[in-house]
C-alpha cells in the first residue's frame, strides 16, 4: 500500500505542473488511503459513533430526502430510531425517486423554503450546488458544531474513498459525504468462463484465452461467444431459452450513459476536459463530445446490442442485474457494484451457478456515489449535521454494508469478516470495488465530467443522447454533434469557467 502511494504521488508531480497546495491535497488524500486501511484492521475501534453526538441543543424535527427503496428502508428501520433516541430530535424522512431529486429538491433551495434539512444527491451534482450556495461547508458547521472542531471532521472524511472525496468537493472544500458507492464492475458467470468445453471452444473460434474481458474487441468476442439459441449447448446443457452474451442499461434512463461514459473513458476521451493552470486551478474546459474515441464507443455499444439481452425504454440497472441473476446472460460488465446483492442471486437462482468479478472492460468503470449534505437553509443545521455524520459513521456503513449497500468507507469494506464464504453474497464486490476506486483517487480531476459546475445541466443531455444513438433515431455523427454543441452552450451558460470547443467529428 505504502509503495502504491508514493508511486501515484510521484506520478502526479511527473505529469503535472501543480502548485504546493495541490500536491499537499493529493498526498493528503493519500495518506488518508493509508491511515484507513490501517484503521480498518482495527475494526473501527476509534471511529466517530452515535455515542459521541453531544447534546444537541436545537430539538427542532428535521426533514431528510432519501432515494426511494432499500435505502429509504435502511434508514427508517436502522439509523433514524437510534438517532433520535439519542438525541431527541425527530427525522422525517422523504422518499424520492432519483429522477425527480434533482428538480424538486433545487427548486425548494432556489426559493428558500428551508423544506429539506438533508439533501440527498447524485455526485454529478455536488458541484452545482456547492457553487450556488445551496449547501453548507462542512468545516463551517464543524466549526460551530463539533465538539472536536474542525479536526472531527477531517478524521471523520479520512476514512472515505479519495475519488469520492475529490467528485464532491469544491474548491477543496467538502460539502457532501458520500453514503451509497456504485463504481462498476462486471459481474459474470465465472461457472461459464471457466467451463473447460466453453474454455477449449472460445480458443479454437478466436485464438486467445477465455477471460473476462479488457479491450473493447474483447468484450464483443465475448459477448458474441455466449450469445446462443434455445435448443443449443451451454456449458454441457441444452439451453431452455435464448441466452445472450451481456445485459445493458440500453434504456432512456440515466444510467445508458454511465455505461457509454465508462466506453469512453476507456477509450482515452471524454465528454468535456478540464485545462489547468501553473497553480493547478482550471482555466477553462474543452468539449471534445465528437471526438473520434466518442464515435467509436458510440459504434461499439451498437455493436455490443446485438449480443444483449432484450430490453425496452424502460430497463435500467434492475433489470440489468436480474437478467444475470436469473440465467439470460454470461455478464453484466457494466454493473454497478452496489447490486451485487442482486446479481449473486444467480447462485442461489441456478444449480451450479458461480459468479465472479472484475474490473469492467477497459479498466475505467463510471464512478461515483450518492451523497448527503446540509441545505443552506436548513432550519436545524446542528441536527442535521450530527444526523449526516451518524449516516456515514463506520457503525452507520457498516449496518448499511451488512444489509447489501456498497459501503464508501475503506474501514468498512476491508473488513476481514467481509472476506467470509457466509457474507459473500453481500460483499463479494467490495474488494473489487475498492480496488478500482484507488485506481481512479485522483484521476477524476482530469473528466470534465467530475469538475463542471454545470455537470447537473449536461448530465441529462448525455442521457438523451446516449439513448438517441441506442434507439437509432440518430447517427453516432449526428447525435454527437448535437451533443457537442449542447454541452459548450451549457457549460457556458451555468459552468463557472469557460468551455472551448474541439470540433472532431469521426465517420458514421
Amino acid at each position: 500500500m505504502i509503495t502504491r502511494i508514493l508511486v501515484s504521488i510521484v506520478g502526479t508531480i511527473f505529469n503535472k505542473t501543480l502548485s504546493a497546495g495541490y500536491l499537499f491535497n493529493i498526498c493528503l488524500a493519500y495518506c488518508a488511503v493509508f491511515i484507513s486501511t490501517v484503521q480498518a484492521q482495527g475494526h473501527g475501534a476509534h471511529a466517530f459513533k452515535l455515542s459521541d453526538i453531544p447534546t444537541v441543543t436545537n430539538k427542532k424535527s428535521i426533514t431528510l430526502v432519501a432515494e426511494d427503496g432499500f435505502w429509504t428502508d435502511h434508514l427508517k428501520n436502522e439509523l433514524l430510531p437510534k438517532f433520535t433516541q439519542h438525541t431527541g430530535v425527530t427525522v422525517e424522512l422523504i422518499p424520492m425517486s432519483l429522477g425527480d431529486m434533482y428538480e424538486t429538491q433545487t427548486k425548494s433551495l432556489i426559493n428558500g423554503k428551508g423544506k429539506y434539512d438533508l439533501l440527498t444527491m447524485e455526485a454529478g451534482w455536488s458541484k452545482e450546488w456547492a457553487t450556488r450556495g445551496l449547501t453548507t461547508p462542512l468545516n463551517r458547521l464543524a466549526a460551530k458544531y463539533d465538539n472536536s472542531g474542525l479536526h472531527g471532521i477531517d478524521e471523520h472524511l479520512s476514512a472515505f474513498y479519495p475519488n469520492l472525496l475529490q467528485i464532491l468537493s469544491y474548491k477543496g472544500q467538502s460539502h457532501s459525504i458520500p453514503y451509497n458507492n456504485y463504481t462498476m464492475g462486471n459481474h459474470y458467470r465465472k461457472d461459464l468462463f471457466e467451463h473447460p468445453g466453453e474454455k477449449a471452444e472460445f480458443r479454437k473460434s478466436y485464438g486467445y484465452a477465455l477471460a473476462p474481458p479488457k479491450s473493447l474487441n474483447n468484450l464483443i468476442d465475448v459477448a458474441r461467444f455466449f450469445t446462443r439459441s434455445k435448443g443449443e449447448f451451454l456449458a454441457g446443457r441444452i439451453l431452455q431459452h435464448d441466452f445472450y452474451g451481456l445485459t445493458l442499461m440500453s434504456g432512456n434512463k440515466p444510467h445508458i450513459n454511465d455505461e457509454f461514459s465508462s466506453l469512453l473513458w476507456g477509450l482515452g476521451g471524454s465528454w468535456l476536459t478540464p485545462n489547468y493552470n501553473n497553480m493547478g486551478q482550471i482555466d477553462h474546459f474543452t468539449v471534445k463530445a465528437n471526438s473520434p474515441e466518442a464515435i467509436e464507443a458510440a459504434k461499439a455499444y451498437l455493436n455490443l446490442l446485438d449480443f444483449a439481452a432484450p430490453s425496452d425504454e424502460n430497463s435500467a440497472y434492475l433489470e440489468s442485474a436480474q437478467a444475470l441473476a436469473n440465467d439470460k446472460v454470461a455478464m453484466w460488465p457494466f454493473a454497478y457494484n452496489n447490486l451485487w446483492s442482486v446479481s449473486a442471486q444467480v447462485e442461489r437462482n441456478i444449480p451450479g451457478a458461480q459468479i465472479g468479478i472484475s474490473s469492467s472492460p477497459l479498466g475505467k468503470p463510471y464512478t461515483g456515489a450518492y451523497a448527503l449534505a446540509v441545505a443552506y437553509d436548513s432550519d436545524n443545521p446542528e441536527a442535521a449535521y450530527w444526523l449526516l455524520k451518524y449516516i456515514t459513521s463506520f457503525e452507520g456503513q457498516l449496518a448499511y454494508a451488512k444489509g447489501g449497500g456498497n459501503p464508501c468507507r475503506l474501514d468498512v469494506a476491508l473488513l476481514e469478516e467481509f472476506n467470509s464464504t457466509e457474507m459473500f453474497p453481500v460483499s463479494g464486490a467490495f474488494r473489487q470495488n475498492h480496488r478500482d476506486n484507488l485506481a481512479w483517487s485522483d484521476q477524476v480531476l482530469n473528466l470534465g465530467h467530475f469538475t463542471s459546475t454545470a455537470m447537473g445541466k449536461i448530465y441529462p443531455e448525455l442521457m438523451t443522447t446516449a439513448y438517441l444513438i441506442r434507439s437509432k433515431q440518430l447517427t453516432p455523427k449526428n447525435a454527437l454533434n448535437q451533443l457537442q454543441a449542447k454541452i459548450y452552450e451549457l457549460q457556458n451558460l451555468h459552468g463557472e469557467i469557460a468551455a472551448f470547443n474541439q470540433v472532431r467529428t469521426g465517420d458514421d
